[in-house]
């Protein structure tokens, strides 16, 4: 799955590559519809993507059965519309099939590595798990359900290995930060990222020329160099957009080269980030301090930032760097700046949090009202997103309905199958259910790791489950504010 993750001492949360609708096609649910729709997906997959045939027939075979199963089973009996779309992004291709039918919801599963050939079930979403790269489900609400697969256009083994940094002798430390906009500058970025993680991290835009220089282009990234007067790169940072956070982009992808620690180059990222985001009109910044790097986490609180949530076991134990010797999965924790003081929002606040919200949204300045029409919902809006390389299931709830404890189950138990580690809800505040989602969340053993409000998206509250062990906030190692939201948080959590 595509995710982005580690920055040295600043990480990031998963996001979603900015991908294009190529093309959609509604068709009712008749039989004679399959080949004529298959034959229009290989028409765009195999002339406008780099996919080879072995690959695509894969992907091929996953989507025709899936498409099968709509077409004969969403609507027993009755006359109804399917569509498919089918969406490119740099480095994957995406086919959607989404319906008002009945629900597909049971049928889909992660099965992890054992499979009862006897239980057809079970053999059909083996076949969908390990024939595609990536797959999920999403319920709509009253625009029905969405299943989609995933299928990698490029392989790693495709990379070509950047010129790794030699030692050098720093000939000034009159640093100054330029945005990237050139091939040159973007090699020198990669070569940088690279110098830190080499291929462990997660967002592979950043290991492709073209594709960099395409993210910038369409504002999915935004990349910066700390350069000295004689040239040499001190360290690069970048902020990240993300449709789940609008408008509230996250400081990330932070390098320092190990000749320039020590001269405060961090707290110049955070001051720039920050001047740049207020020039260009953004309604916040997020960013994700590690948590056992106390000078990172002061450096955000002097920046103005606002301890908002505690991130257990966050990033994958693979990750390759300096600050994971111990081959441990990190913590983070989530921080947050308002920088449009007019920025504001309605919440709907689950009462065991509601003096937590309060104190967080004070301390952001930010302008807040607590509604308290609490209700739910007509119908559950979810995605539920697999990270395999993270070892982690993301779910996002729009808005919760009586169904939403049989989904969340459903979720468990998936991401016990697939040897998840951790699993991650992050519930919108701002829809009348997020009371009932909270105590249902709660009920399925979910425990509460704070807040992340202040995109033009939602207000969210965070509750994760750590698979097959406890939540261990002994760990952490925290200062300031930061020690204080740990210890709020362990209150809450009893």
């Amino acid at each position: 799955m595509l995710c982005l993750v580690g920055t040295g001492f600043v990480s990031g949360r998963c996001i979603y590559l900015k991908k294009t609708k190529f093309a959609s096609v509604e068709i009712l649910n008749k039989k004679f519809f399959i080949p004529a729709v298959m034959n229009f997906i290989d028409g765009l997959a195999l002339q406008h993507t780099t996919m080879d045939y072995s690959r695509y027939n894969r992907l091929r075979f996953v989507v025709s059965e899936l498409l099968k199963r709509r077409v004969l089973g969403a609507y027993p009996g009755t006359d109804g519309k399917i569509t498919v779309d089918v969406y490119v992004a740099d480095t994957y291709i995406e086919i959607s099939i989404q319906d008002k039918g009945v629900p597909m919801w049971m049928e889909i599963s992660p099965v992890g590595d054992f499979v009862n050939v006897t239980d057809e079930k079970n053999l059909y979403n083996y076949m969908i798990e390990f024939m595609t790269d990536g797959f999920g489900l999403e319920k709509l609400g009253k625009d029905g359900q969405r299943i989609y697969v995933r299928m990698n256009l490029l392989n790693k083994i495709g990379f070509k290995e950047p010129e790794p940094y030699q030692s050098i002798e720093v000939l000034d430390t009159n640093i100054f930060i330029r945005e990237v906009k050139t091939h040159e500058d973007a090699i020198e970025a990669i070569r940088c990222i690279y110098s830190e993680y080499k291929y462990s991290y997660s967002y592979e835009r950043f290991y492709y020329i073209e594709s960099f220089m395409r993210a910038i282009k369409e504002k999915e990234i935004m990349s910066f160099l700390a350069v000295n007067e004689h040239g040499q790169t001190a360290g690069h940072f970048a902020l990240v957009f993300s449709s789940d956070l609008k408008n509230m982009p996250e400081i990330s992808a932070v390098v320092t080269r190990k000749e320039f620690r020590g001269l405060g180059l961090f707290a110049k990222f955070m001051d720039y980030a920050i001047k740049f985001g207020e020039k260009n009109s953004f309604r916040a910044l997020m960013g994700q301090p590690v948590a056992f790097h106390t000078l990172s986490q002061k450096a955000f609180i002097k920046s103005g930032f606002t301890a908002t949530a505690v991130l257990l076991s966050y990033i994958g134990s693979d990750i390759e760097s300096e600050y994971n010797k111990n081959k441990e999965r990190l913590d983070l924790f989530a921080s947050v700046k308002i920088l449009d003081e007019s920025a504001g929002c309605v919440v709907y606040v689950p009462k065991e949090i509601k003096e937590f919200t309060q104190k967080v949204f004070e301390k952001m300045n930010y302008n807040y009202t607590v509604a308290e029409n609490a209700s739910i919902g007509d119908a559950t809006e979810i995605s539920i997103e697999t990270y395999s390389t993270l070892k982690t299931t993301k779910i996002l709830v729009k808005s919760a309905a009586e169904d939403l404890e049989e989904i969340l189950k459903d979720a468990i138990k998936d991401s016990i199958r697939g040897k998840n580690e951790m699993i991650e809800l992050a519930v919108s505040m701002n829809a009348p259910s997020s009371e009932y989602a909270y105590e249902v969340a709660k009920k399925c053993g979910f425990v509460f790791s704070g807040l992340l409000p202040g995109s033009e998206t939602a207000d969210y509250f965070i509750m994760q489950m750590m698979i097959g062990t406890d939540c261990n906030y002994d760990r952490l190692v925290v200062t300031g504010e930061y020690e204080d939201l740990k210890n709020e948080i362990l209150l809450i959590n009893g």
